[in-house]
């Protein structure tokens, strides 16, 4: 009979998440992981398979608060262009309130693990595409409505917002300063325009 868990695998997973997050994968160990969790290796294992798999858990956890974020923008907006701006502006409180300079722990992954593990690397790939898609849509959508110009196709202007996009969170790890961070935002939504 299988055992049933007798722990709020949201909160491990949450504070597995920082401590990861802090870290990193590499530098994280299970040690690491047992102090902060309360629980002892062997129901870390039970519960998660391995440290791999716990840490592909705390991934995708992240990576619904950041759909959160891309859909509040959405529902936002007035138009396409718009939810491109309300995108980048919606995370601008998560960068200027990172006090620990830790930084987007995706973007993190995919410096640290990116070409480490395939699977990881397949996920990595996948959320990528996923918000490539979004952004090729908007764009797309933006220039039926004449809101965005039509001198690249949208998948151009895509990569174009996404690769600022990142850019954008990259730099937010050593920078606080809303002088230097909105024109950034400022200048990638100024190529589509």
């Amino acid at each position: 009979m299988p055992r049933i868990e007798e722990f709020d695998r949201e909160n491990v997973l949450l504070k597995a998440m920082h401590v990861f997050w802090e870290k990193g994968y590499n530098g994280t160990s299970i040690q690491d992981l047992v102090a902060v969790t309360g629980l002892n290796r062997s129901s870390i294992y039970n519960s998660f398979g391995s440290k791999l798999e716990l840490y592909q858990e705390t991934l995708k956890r992240y990576h619904k608060s950041g759909n959160a974020q891309f859909q509040k923008a959405l529902m936002k907006a007035r138009n396409p262009l718009e939810a491109i701006r309300l995108i980048f502006e919606g995370f601008l409180p998560e960068i200027m309130n990172d006090n620990e300079d830790k930084g987007c722990f995706a973007m993190n992954c995919k410096a640290e693990m990116g070409n480490q593990d395939q699977d990881i690397r397949r996920w990595l790939l996948d959320q990528q595409e996923n918000t490539l898609a979004v952004f090729q849509q908007l764009v797309a959508d933006g220039q039926e409505q004449g809101t965005i110009n039509k001198e690249q196709d949208s998948k151009t202007y895509a990569y174009h917002i996404f690769n600022a996009f990142q850019g954008f969170r990259m730099t937010g790890i050593l920078v606080k300063d809303r002088k230097v961070l909105q024109p950034i935002i400022d200048n990638a939504i100024k190529v589509i325009i």
